[in-house]
């Protein structure tokens, strides 16, 4: 008994090991950012806020949750250049009156919205607005 014992506690101080590990692995960079307008992510409205954009190096995938409201949404990015050196910026398209979700640039690693490019090509685009973000 006290054999199968002393094999479970050590079985299970080696499943916390590997599960600690696990968590240390993290493949994600985050940027912390205030909005101060409403903007489209993909093809979601989001109010003016203050959100934390994840962006995972392996997917590209981005969680944008807003810390006032704690809702996530999920927008699917391409890899782009990072901005080279400072702080982090995340860009938008200004269309008409709407605001929409560029690009994410961190100093070494960025991402790019594509979907929301294309509406670009119609010829709408009047300008673009960067955000001054800090990286969490």
């Amino acid at each position: 008994m006290k054999k199968s014992v002393r094999n479970l506690a050590v079985l299970t101080v080696f499943a916390m090991a590997l599960t600690g590990l696990s968590l240390a692995q993290d493949d994600t960079y985050r940027v912390s950012a205030n909005i101060p307008f409403e903007f489209y992510a993909g093809d979601q409205q989001l109010p003016a806020g203050t959100y934390l954009f994840n962006i995972s190096y392996e997917t590209h995938a981005v969680s944008v949750r807003n810390h006032d409201t704690g809702r996530t949404y999920i927008v699917l990015a391409v890899p782009a250049d990072g901005k080279g050196s400072g702080d982090p910026v995340v860009d938008f398209d200004v269309i008409g009156n709407s605001h929409m979700l560029a690009d994410l640039k961190a100093a070494d690693a960025g991402v790019s919205f594509t979907e929301n490019k294309q509406v670009l090509t119609s010829g709408q685009r009047r300008s673009s607005v960067a955000i001054v973000a800090s990286l969490r």
